[in-house]
Formats: C-alpha cells, sequence, structure tokens
C-alpha cells in the first residue's frame, strides 16, 4: 500500500525534520490556506518529515479549512487535505479530520442553546453559519474526490488533546452517528458523507436556520450532485421566424476572456454529473421535504407580517404615529421574510418546485396604499360597466388611472437613492466590523446631522444643480400627460436626495392664478412616488399641516383663495391615490365639525353636506340579483353574446335542438325573441332570420313573439318615457326586419305606422322595411301614407336640422323621385290628389291586387318550405341589403322625430 501511495503522490526519500521548517509548516496550515500557497504546502508535504507532529497538522487543518471564505481558498485547501491524505492515509490523518469536521459540522444541542443569553444565542448562531457553510462545501468536496466517502472514514481521535478544542459536546452524536454508518454497512450500504450531513442538519431544522447553507450547496453542487444546470448556462439563443429557439454556437462580439469563460463553463457541463441518478434522487428527495417545510414557514410568516401590518395602520390612523419599538420589529420581519424568499426560491428553481402565493387580497386593502375609499369604489364600479365609472370620459380616466412605469423608462439604479446605506448586520454574516471604542458621538449630534442631511436642497455638483433648476423652471408649462411624464422621466436622471427636496419645494408653491395645474403637479407626485416615497409624503405632509393652520386661524381676509387651493391641491393628490385615507378624512371630520359650531352660510354648508354624503351615502338595500336557471343563461348567452353572421345558422341548431316540449324553455325563449333591446342593433336582422326559420317548426311560438312585440311598441307609445327610447328603437326596426322575411303583412306595418305617427317612430320603421313598398297595392298605400305624413309635418312647428334630414333621408329612400313640398299649401294640394285617387280605386268595382305576386313584403299565406329555405340559404344577400339601407340613412345614430 506504501508503494501505492508513492505512485499517487511522490514522497522525497530523505525528509527533513527540522523543528523550525515542520512548525512553521503548522502555523502556515492554520492561516494561510491560499492559492497562492497551495504549491508551496504541496512542496512542504512532499519534503518535510511532518510525522512527529501529525496530531497538530490535523487539528491546525481543520482550523485552516474553518477559515477559508472564497472558491479559490476551498479548493486550494481540498487539495492540500488530498496530499496529505495520499502521504498518511485514510488511518493515520483522514479519519481524524473527517471526525473534526463531523464535528463542526453537527446540530449544536437545543438545550444548551437555551442556557444562553439572546445576545450570545444570536452570536453563536451567526459563527455557527460563517463556519458551517464553508465545512459543507469542504466535506462535499472531499467526497466528490473521494477522500470522505461515507461516516464509516470517521474515527475519533483516542487523545482529546489532538485538537485545541475539547469535543466532549458531540463525542455522544458521533458516536451515534458511527454506529448508525456501521448498521447501514452492515445492511448493504452506507450513505454518502454530504447526505448525512444534510439529515442532520435540516431534519430538526424547525426555524430554518440552515436554509443559507442549503443555498449555498445548491449553487455550489447544482450540477454535480443534483444534475441542475445554471440559468443561462447553455449560452445565447437567437430566436428563429416560427418563434424556436436555437443555442448559439460562438458570438464575435466577445472578447477572449469570456470567449475562454465560456469554453471553459461548456466543457464542464458536457461532463455528466458526479452523482449517480439514484444518488440525485436521494438529495432531491431530502430537499423537496425540507423545501415543503419553508413554504409553510413563508405563508406563516407572511399572515404574520400583513397582521402586524394592518395593526400600525389602524393606530397610525388613530394616534397619528407608529411606536419605533413596533416599527422596528416590523421592519426586522420584513427583510427576514425577503431573505427567506429570496433563498426559499434559489432552493425551489434548484428542485423545480413551486413558490407558493403570497397575494392577500384583504390584507392589501388593509395595509393600504394611500388610496381613499372614493378611488376603490371606483374602481368597483368599473369593472361592473363598460363606461368611465367615477370619471367624466375616458380621457379623464386615463390621465388619472395610467400612469407611467418609470422602470421601464430608466435604468433601476436611477429609482434609487444615491446615497449609500448603511449595511444591514443581518446580511453581513461572518464580517467582522472593527469599530474604535475610543470614539464616542452624542446620538443627538447624529440625529441633528441626519435631520439636516435629509432636508438639504445643496447639490454638490453644480452642473446636475443647473439641470435641477431648469427642470423646477419648467413645471408651469406642464399643461398634459405627455409633458408631466417626461418631466417624472427627466428627473430620474437627476435623483439625489437634495434634488427630490428641491422638487417638493416647488410643488408646494403653486403659481398665482395656476389652479390648472394641481392636476398636473399631482400626476408628478403620483408617477414619482411610485419609486421615490418621500416625495408624495413630504408634499402630503405639508398641504396637512397647511389644511390644519388655516382651520386654526381665524382672519377671513385672504384666507378663502388659499383654503380652496389646499383642499383642491388635497383632492387632486386623492384621485391618485397618493392622500392616506385617514388625512382626507380628518379633513372631511374638520369642516363638518366646524359646521355644527360655527355660523357659515347656506350654499356652504350644502356643499359639506354633499361632500360627507359622496363618501359616507346612507345605507340602502342591497340590489338583488335575478337568479337565473343554467338553461335560461345558456340561451342568454347564445342570443345576447355570441350571435353574429357567421354562426347564426349554428345558433339555429342548438336552439331547435332544446327541449321544446318543456313550458320552461319555450318561455325563457319567448322573452328572449321578444326583447329585441337586448340584442346588438346591427343583430336585429339575424333575430328575424332565427324566427322565419322556427316558423316552420314552431308556428303557435313566433305568433306569440309578434303579438308581444306588437304589444310592446304600443306599451312603449302610451309611456312615452326618454329612458326606453332605445328599446322602442329596436322594437320597431325588429318588426321592420320580421316583414322582410316574410312574418308579417304590409297592412300590420301600415296599421303599425299610423298608429306610432304622433310618437315619432316612423322613420325607423320606414328605414328598415319601406325600399319594399314599391309596387302593388303595398305601393299605393305607402304612397299615401307619404302624401298624409308630408301634410301632417307641415301642420306642426319647424322642424330642427337634423329631424328635418332624417325625413328627407326616408323618401330619398322609400321614393327618390318624388318631388317634396317645399309648405303646406303644396302639401295639402298633394295630399288632397292622394285622397281623391285613393277613393277612385276604393270604389264598388275595385278588383284587388295580387298582393303576394307584386309585393316582396307580403306573407298572408305563411312562410312556405321554398320561401324558409330562401331566407337561410339568401341570408348573405338580404344581410347586404340591409346593411346598404342602414348605411343610407346613417343608422349609427337614431334621432327619434316628436310631433
Amino acid at each position: 500500500m506504501d508503494r501505492k501511495r508513492k505512485r499517487a503522490f511522490q514522497v522525497n526519500k530523505s525528509l527533513d525534520s527540522s523543528l523550525k521548517k515542520n512548525t512553521a509548516f503548522i502555523k502556515r496550515l492554520r492561516t494561510a490556506i491560499s492559492p497562492a500557497t497551495l504549491g508551496t504546502f504541496v512542496q512542504e508535504i512532499r519534503t518535510l518529515s511532518l510525522h512527529k507532529y501529525l496530531s497538530e497538522i490535523i487539528s491546525a487543518c481543520y482550523e485552516g479549512l474553518c477559515r477559508l471564505k472564497s472558491p479559490g481558498e476551498i479548493e486550494a485547501g481540498v487539495e492540500i487535505v488530498s496530499a496529505l491524505h495520499q502521504r498518511f492515509g485514510p488511518t493515520e490523518f483522514t479519519e481524524f479530520l473527517g471526525w473534526l469536521v463531523g464535528k463542526g459540522l453537527a446540530t449544536p444541542e437545543k438545550s444548551l442553546l437555551k442556557t444562553l443569553a439572546a445576545d450570545v444565542r444570536e452570536k453563536e448562531e451567526k459563527e455557527r453559519i460563517t463556519r458551517q457553510r464553508v465545512l459543507l462545501r469542504v466535506v462535499t468536496e472531499l467526497w466528490l474526490v473521494g477522500v470522505l466517502r461515507t461516516l464509516d472514514d470517521v474515527s475519533r481521535p483516542d487523545d482529546l488533546s489532538r485538537g485545541k478544542e475539547s469535543l466532549l459536546g458531540s463525542s455522544a452524536k458521533a458516536s451515534d452517528s458511527k454506529s448508525k454508518a456501521n448498521g447501514a454497512a452492515k445492511g448493504g450500504g452506507a450513505e454518502p458523507f454530504p447526505l448525512e450531513v444534510l439529515k442532520d442538519l435540516l431534519g430538526h431544522d424547525r426555524d430554518h436556520a440552515n436554509l443559507p447553507l442549503l443555498v449555498i450547496f445548491v449553487k455550489a453542487f447544482g450540477w454535480d450532485i443534483l444534475g441542475v444546470k445554471d440559468a443561462g448556462a447553455e449560452g445565447r439563443k437567437t430566436v428563429e421566424e416560427d418563434g424556436a429557439t436555437l443555442i448559439t454556437e460562438g458570438s464575435t462580439e466577445e472578447d477572449e476572456d469570456c470567449m475562454a469563460d465560456s469554453t471553459t463553463t461548456d466543457s464542464i457541463l458536457d461532463e455528466p454529473p458526479l452523482a449517480s441518478p439514484e444518488l440525485q434522487e436521494r438529495f432531491r428527495n431530502i430537499l423537496k421535504r425540507y423545501f415543503e417545510d419553508v413554504k409553510a414557514h413563508i405563508i406563516r410568516d407572511q399572515k404574520a407580517i400583513s397582521k402586524q401590518a394592518r395593526k400600525d395602520a389602524e393606530a397610525y390612523v388613530k394616534s397619528g404615529q407608529v411606536f419605533e419599538d413596533r416599527q422596528a420589529s416590523y421592519e426586522k420581519g420584513l427583510k427576514s421574510q425577503e431573505r427567506l424568499i429570496s433563498n426559499a426560491q434559489i432552493l425551489g428553481d434548484a428542485i423545480g418546485g413551486e413558490m407558493p402565493e403570497l397575494k392577500d387580497t384583504e390584507d392589501a386593502s388593509a395595509t393600504g396604499t394611500g388610496g381613499i375609499g372614493l378611488v376603490k369604489t371606483g374602481e368597483y364600479l368599473r369593472g361592473e360597466g363598460d363606461g368611465a365609472g367615477i370619471w367624466e370620459d375616458e380621457d379623464e380616466r386615463r390621465f388619472y388611472e395610467n400612469l407611467v412605469d418609470l422602470k421601464g423608462k430608466v435604468p433601476g439604479m436611477m429609482l434609487e437613492d444615491g446615497k449609500k446605506k448603511k449595511a444591514d448586520t443581518d446580511e453581513q454574516v461572518g464580517k467582522k466590523i472593527e469599530v474604535s471604542e475610543s470614539i464616542s458621538v452624542d446620538p443627538a449630534i447624529l440625529a441633528a446631522k441626519a435631520a439636516e442631511e435629509d432636508q438639504s436642497t445643496a447639490i454638490a455638483n453644480k452642473t446636475v444643480g443647473a439641470q435641477v433648476d431648469a427642470l423646477l423652471a419648467r413645471l408651469p408649462d406642464l399643461t398634459n400627460k405627455d409633458l408631466v411624464d417626461q418631466a417624472a422621466i427627466d428627473f430620474c436622471f437627476l435623483n439625489s436626495k437634495a434634488s427630490r427636496n428641491r422638487l417638493i419645494k416647488a410643488v408646494q408653491e403653486i403659481p398665482k392664478g395656476r389652479s390648472d395645474l394641481l392636476s398636473s403637479y399631482s400626476r408628478l407626485v403620483a408617477t414619482l412616488g411610485k419609486y421615490m416615497l418621500d416625495i408624495p409624503k413630504g408634499l402630503v405632509d405639508h398641504l396637512d399641516q397647511e389644511f390644519r393652520s388655516l382651520q386654526r386661524r381665524k382672519e377671513k381676509e385672504f384666507l378663502g383663495q388659499a383654503r380652496l387651493g389646499n383642499i383642491r391641491y388635497l383632492a387632486e393628490l386623492t384621485k391618485f391615490g397618493v392622500v392616506p385615507e385617514h388625512v382626507i378624512f380628518h379633513c372631511l371630520k374638520t369642516l363638518k365639525r366646524k359646521k355644527s359650531v360655527q355660523h357659515i352660510g347656506q350654499q356652504e354648508r350644502m356643499l359639506i353636506e354633499n361632500a360627507v354624503y359622496y363618501v359616507d351615502p346612507p345605507i340602502r338595500a342591497a340590489i338583488q340579483q335575478k337568479e337565473r336557471t343554467p338553461i335560461d343563461l345558456f340561451i342568454r348567452k347564445l342570443v345576447y353574446l355570441d350571435m353574429n353572421n357567421r354562426n347564426y345558422t349554428k345558433i339555429l341548431k342548438q336552439i331547435r335542438r332544446l327541449h321544446w316540449e318543456e313550458t320552461e324553455v319555450v318561455a325563457i325563449l319567448e322573452k328572449v325573441f321578444s326583447k329585441p333591446g337586448k340584442v346588438k342593433y346591427g343583430n336585429i336582422h339575424l333575430l328575424a332570420i332565427l324566427v322565419s326559420a322556427l316558423y316552420r317548426y314552431h308556428q303557435d311560438f313566433v305568433t306569440i313573439i309578434i303579438d308581444n312585440l306588437l304589444e310592446y311598441i304600443v306599451l312603449g307609445l302610451e309611456q312615452n318615457d326618454f329612458k326606453f327610447n332605445q328599446r322602442r328603437l329596436a322594437e320597431v326596426k325588429y318588426l321592420g326586419e320580421l316583414y322582410n322575411y316574410r312574418m308579417v303583412d304590409h297592412p300590420v306595418i301600415f296599421d303599425t305606422m299610423y298608429r306610432i305617427m304622433t310618437y315619432g317612430h316612423v322613420a325607423n320603421i320606414l328605414e328598415t322595411c319601406g325600399i319594399f313598398f314599391n309596387r302593388g297595392a303595398a305601393g299605393k298605400k305607402l304612397d299615401y301614407f307619404l302624401s298624409f305624413f308630408q301634410y301632417y309635418i307641415y301642420t306642426k312647428d319647424t322642424l330642427p336640422m337634423d329631424i328635418e334630414f332624417i325625413v328627407q333621408d326616408v323618401f330619398a329612400l322609400t321614393r327618390p323621385q318624388w318631388k317634396l313640398a317645399s309648405n303646406l299649401e303644396e302639401a295639402s294640394r298633394a295630399f288632397q290628389l292622394a285622397m281623391a285617387q285613393d277613393q277612385k280605386t276604393a270604389g264598388l268595382d275595385k278588383t284587388v291586387e295580387p298582393d303576394e305576386a307584386d309585393s316582396d313584403g307580403s306573407s298572408d299565406d305563411g312562410l312556405g318550405d321554398d320561401a324558409a329555405e330562401a331566407g337561410l340559404a339568401d341570408v348573405d344577400a338580404e344581410g347586404e341589403l340591409d346593411e346598404e339601407s342602414e348605411s343610407e340613412d346613417e343608422a349609427d345614430v337614431r334621432i327619434l322625430l316628436f310631433f
């Protein structure tokens, strides 16, 4: 075995036993392991005797491994341990070093930690994490190179004085681990050394204090042990035309160093993982169980943080402040939660786990984003309807709601404070910060200096200062949304504490007579406030203090305009959700109390009452939503939402497949087909097509539909309510379409037109079906009706211009060759001539005109088979005809005729 070791690691035949050189080697082994000294160590291991000092070498090697920090140092330490292992063998060196390393990685006894004070316990935990993050990597590297394979390769030193620190604290645990390993070996195979370490570290870690250690392990050995490649390890990719991604082989834009690093990384990733698939799965199973426990921890802490935030918000609203200890506790918990989520995300990516959903609508609304109830109500209204909600129009809604996202316009570093913040002590684990104890600074002086820095407006760089001055000079010119957004983007490139203080002072003072700038300044503050929280806070605090000061002052001279400007500014900021709720509600509460204790005018009193009414309206009964059956919802969706020119034949088939033998289904269909006002105006002709097609199979049903439609028309004329005008227009258009598709005869149309003559819907019905009354008896009746209609118009007052245009369009559509009368006398003569012609043709010997043969719109004998087929097969041509008629009379704007 000695010869084999000599072949693996060559040792000089004559070894130097000098005390000075051997002790120097031990000292450097304890403190100076680095890539630069690696060659020296290996050479001395070849040439020095070292055997008499083996116990000190083992102890010094362990201490030196605990001091390592960078990956390069860890690699050098592993090389040195491997060299010592090859020279002295496992029985003399490696087993004892493995015992010390295992002791350093052992979980501390909780009973011992409980006896320590809180600060001492926290210090011990930090030192343990620092030590174990290095030892875990060392152990894993030694396992990968075959130096420490299992716990069978570990033996407790017989002489406890080998190491400088006592091993009594972990002797029992090491013995148990060794016996467990021996049992596993007898049973067929011991666990790998790193796997045993992870089981011990993660098995009882309920607080997940060892999660950072696991993150280090995953980052360092994700490919070698878990078989997981790092993000971006595959190199740059190109996108093809079809969206497929291809890995780019090389890039001419990279320099030689980047190419060398890329080549090295690719060569490493081309090699298979060092762990077998079975071992990879065993490691993953442990990580998955631990990850599930971490997810539960994240959800539990998130609920606690949200609950504390809600309580702090309530306390702030009630008392106007949050105690420092509560705020510090909240911030500490928030930072801890952020670190926990970040580490859990890395672990989840490595094992393919899903992070938990942390969205909590209740807590999010309770913590408050500065928005007031009015804005939240607007969001509710916008969700319920298609309009602009609480805003006047869509442009106003976009102005107050669609704020530019600065993160997508400027670099992220521009949105942060340029002053380097002091690093948090929790994040500086293992880093020692030496502070001179002889220097003592008064906390009051430090606080005063910090306050001066926060309020300072001096900018050291004069060039930046001039740019800030130029930007502030542009503020009065911000008269539209685009200018405001551009100013916000420009300010981000000048962002500093002093610049923000100067901007706050600038937006506090509105130029006299420029109240139009309130909304622009508010949008600027709201846009910047997403990332620079001190800007909206500074402005709101100033306006709140100004409001309280103005209300306390009793002088009425020159205060009315100032008070109005102050409250309008707060109102504009409230629209953007910048003002906290309690601030604006305090204003309302102050005004309400002032109304009750002071004598103010009736107009001011009414304004205050209206404002309070908008915020706190009287309790009303909730609107009862009509419960509909699934079949009702299905039919309504088919007809009201899905039906169009392309799929109406499919919808007809689905309607025919319904259970017509059930009275409930027929009743639902009757309601749907009798109310054309709920169908899109351009789809009313499709509804008439469906009725015409259903007539072949359900004649009684169609008859009921027509009767209901005529009754609704009469009911609308009797009520004459303006809010039903749109529905009445849809009903008369529906009647005209039913005539077009041969469901009613022309007498029904003329009776309806004479009935609604005095109510003003004649133009609409003539626009729909008047072009079909061009010959036969129907044509003569239309001639008589138009003569009477023309005479009727001139018996009224002069028509408005828009109504006159509609009348001219109707005559041009139905009788383009007619010459319209210009006054009442001409209209009277034309009507008398029409009456004489009608009496002549209505004599005792008059013959019946062949209505069905001459008029395209007659359907006295019902719908025959050929007609039904024509109604479906030729629907495209009929649809084109209907669209042509609508385009000629400007059907997009229907104006009623009132006579």
